[in-house]
């Protein structure tokens, strides 16, 4: 965390002696942009997958003739549009990102002489950054940026099971690790503050349109959320509580159009 910080102070020094060299550009600007790229692993899911797979591994490894089908982490595409207003070398943006991986997050497991459990895992993330930030000219429309702050959130982690409770053989993940559930639904959605930092960088591609790329990286977790799951009988159950993590990055590349006034 120290070399972090460091880093960003370096970044915020250079910028700093760059802009007291720099000639000043527009005041009091308008950018609306679009955007879209890539993230992995939304909403943290990977420890969840690893431990459903562990589990599959130990039960197959005990019980000679299970069938089994690993779950993988993905990567999924990110959607966005945001509103800047830049004044000087400083900027204020508000944006929205919204990702949800396009192929399906699932896994199974088969005991011998029992039915087949598909473990199957939707996610999605809204996100609500708002960037203050610094404008570091390179020439006309061509540009460095580099900005901070809070974000909120709307996340959701689903995971169902088609048959997770099996007496011939007998077969549950809770009995295998104790930190899984053996429901048939458990749900988790939630809105919470958190952080993102944010650095980018702009090319013109005509006298009012430029085409962007940017790095965020987001930080934040929600308080533990009351499951609306079902049991394996089908009755409704609001345990086990979890937390949902968003903390993750967003490669992202995108098209501006400014207006001035």
């Amino acid at each position: 965390m120290k070399m972090i910080n460091a880093c960003y102070f370096c970044i915020f020094s250079m910028i700093s002696v760059i802009i007291a060299c720099s000639p000043a550009f527009a005041i009091g600007e308008f950018a609306l942009g679009l955007n879209g790229g890539i993230t992995y692993d939304p909403n943290c899911i990977e420890d969840l997958t690893t431990r459903y797979g562990l589990a599959m591994e130990n039960y197959y490894t005990s019980n000679a003739g299970t069938d089994v089908g690993q779950i993988s982490v993905p990567y999924s595409p990110v959607f966005g549009l945001n509103i800047r207003y830049q004044f000087n070398f400083f900027f204020f943006r508000i944006g929205y990102h919204y990702t949800a991986p396009f192929q399906t997050i699932k896994g199974s497991i088969t005991p011998p002489g029992g039915v087949k459990n598909t473990v199957k895992i939707d996610v999605f993330q809204a996100s609500a950054p708002a960037t203050v930030g610094l404008l570091v000219p390179m020439g006309q429309r061509t540009l460095f940026f580099i900005g901070a702050g809070p974000s909120l959130h709307h996340a959701s982690v689903t995971i169902t099971q088609s048959n997770p409770v099996q007496t011939a053989p007998a077969f549950s993940f809770n009995t295998i690790d104790g930190s899984l559930s053996s429901n048939k639904r458990d749900s988790y959605s939630a809105a919470f503050v958190g952080y993102h930092l944010m650095i980018g960088a702009e090319i013109p591609v005509h006298e009012k349109f430029t085409l962007s790329v940017e790095w965020i990286h987001q930080e934040g977790k929600s308080h533990p959320i009351e499951n609306d799951g079902t049991d394996a009988n089908d009755l409704d159950v609001t345990t086990p509580n979890r937390s949902i993590s968003i903390t993750g990055d967003f490669l992202l590349f995108g098209i501006n159009y400014y207006i001035a006034f």
